[in-house]
C-alpha cells in the first residue's frame, strides 16, 4: 500500500509542477518542502536527490531531513532506515543525537504487541540506553528514559506472556524459571505483588504438574512390569532397570510437589500480609482457601494502541 501510495504521490507531483533536474534543485525543493511540512514532496525530492551530486554538507542535511520527513509523515519504516544510515555515515554530527533517541521511538512503534516477536523492541532498548550513555546532559535525557522503561516494560510482558503459556499446559516447573527470571531483570517495571502471585501461584500448583507427570510415569511402569516378565533374559533386565529409574522420577515428583506447595504457601501468605488490598492477594486468599484458580493472567501492553493498531497487530 505504501508504494502505490508513493507512485500516486510521485505522478500527481510531476503533472503539478516541473521536477527539478539537478541534485542541486531537487535537494533545495525538498527542504523548502519540509519547512512547508509537506512531507510527501519533501520526501520525494530528497530521495532523488541523495541520487545525485551534492556537496559533503548538503548530503548530511539532505540525509537527516529525510529521516525527518519519515518521521514526520509517520513512516517508521522508512525513517528508521534513514536514521541509522545517517548514523553510521555522520556518528559525529550535531543531529545524531535526534536520529538515535528517534531510531530508538520508531523502533519501539514499530513493536507488535507482548504476544509476538520483540526484536524491534530490543532494539529499541538498546538504542535508547546508548543514547543514554552517549548523552547524559541532553535536555532529552527524561525522554529517553521514559522511552526506555517502555521498551523494557514490553520485554517484561513477553516473558510474562511465555512465562503463561507454560501456565495453560500445566508445566510450572518451567514457568517457575521464567518468573524468577522476571523477578531478577525486569522487577524495576512490574509490580512486586504481580510477579509474587503468580511465581507464589506456579509453586503452589507444581502439583497438578506432578500429579500428571506421575500418572504418565505409572503407566510406562505398568508396561515394563509386564516386559519384566519375558522370556527374553536381555529384556527382563532392561525392563528392571527401567523400572528403577520410573520409581525414581516418581519419587522426585512427589517430594518435588510436596516442597513446591510448601514454598507457593509461603510466597501467596506473604503477599496477603504485605499487600492485603491488592487484588492479587485476593486470589491469593482464593487460592490458600482451595479454590484451583488457574486461568492464565492477561498480558497488558505498555503501548497504548489505537483500535486500528491492534488490528493491524494481528495480521
Amino acid at each position: 500500500m505504501r508504494k502505490l501510495a508513493l507512485l500516486f504521490s510521485l505522478l500527481l507531483l510531476f503533472a503539478c509542477e516541473k521536477v527539478p533536474q539537478t541534485a542541486q534543485e531537487q535537494y533545495r525543493k525538498g527542504m523548502e518542502a519540509t519547512k512547508r511540512r509537506k512531507w510527501g514532496k519533501a520526501t520525494l525530492f530528497l530521495e532523488k536527490a541523495l541520487e545525485g551530486e551534492l556537496s559533503p554538507r548538503a548530503k548530511e542535511q539532505a540525509t537527516l531531513a529525510l529521516a525527518d520527513a519519515y518521521f514526520s509523515d509517520g513512516n517508521c519504516e522508512g525513517a528508521v532506515i534513514h536514521y541509522e544510515e545517517f548514523l553510521e555515515l555522520y556518528p559525529a554530527s550535531p543531529g545524531a543525537r535526534k536520529a538515535l533517541l528517534r531510531v530508538g521511538i520508531c523502533y519501539l512503534d514499530l513493536t507488535k504487541g507482548p504476544e509476538w516477536d520483540q526484536t524491534f523492541a530490543r532494539k529499541a532498548l538498546s538504542a535508547f540506553e546508548e543514547f543514554l550513555k552517549r548523552y547524559p546532559d541532553d535536555p532529552e535525557v527524561e525522554t529517553a528514559r521514559r522511552y526506555r522503561h517502555i521498551a523494557r516494560s514490553m520485554l517484561a510482558e513477553h516473558e510474562i506472556y511465555i512465562a503463561g503459556t507454560y501456565d495453560m499446559v500445566h508445566k510450572f516447573v518451567s514457568s517457575i524459571k521464567r518468573y524468577e527470571e522476571i523477578m531478577k531483570n525486569y522487577k524495576d517495571v512490574v509490580s512486586k505483588e504481580r510477579l509474587e502471585y503468580l511465581l507464589g501461584r506456579a509453586y503452589y500448583f507444581t502439583t497438578v504438574q506432578a500429579e500428571e507427570e506421575i500418572d504418565r510415569l505409572w503407566k510406562e511402569l505398568k508396561k515394563e512390569k509386564k516386559r519384566a516378565k519375558s522370556t527374553d533374559a536381555r529384556e527382563r533386565e532392561v525392563a528392571r532397570n527401567r523400572i528403577e529409574l520410573l520409581k525414581k522420577d516418581i519419587a522426585m515428583w512427589q517430594e518435588l510437589a510436596r516442597k513446591n506447595r510448601v514454598k507457593g504457601e509461603e510466597i501467596l501468605r506473604k503477599l496477603l500480609k504485605e499487600h492485603p488490598g491488592s487484588p492479587y492477594a485476593v486470589k491469593a486468599r482464593r487460592i490458600l482457601s482451595g479454590e484451583k484458580l488457574l486461568e492464565v493472567e492477561e498480558v497488558k501492553s505498555p503501548i497504548k494502541r489505537s483500535l486500528w493498531w491492534k488490528l493491524k497487530e494481528t495480521l
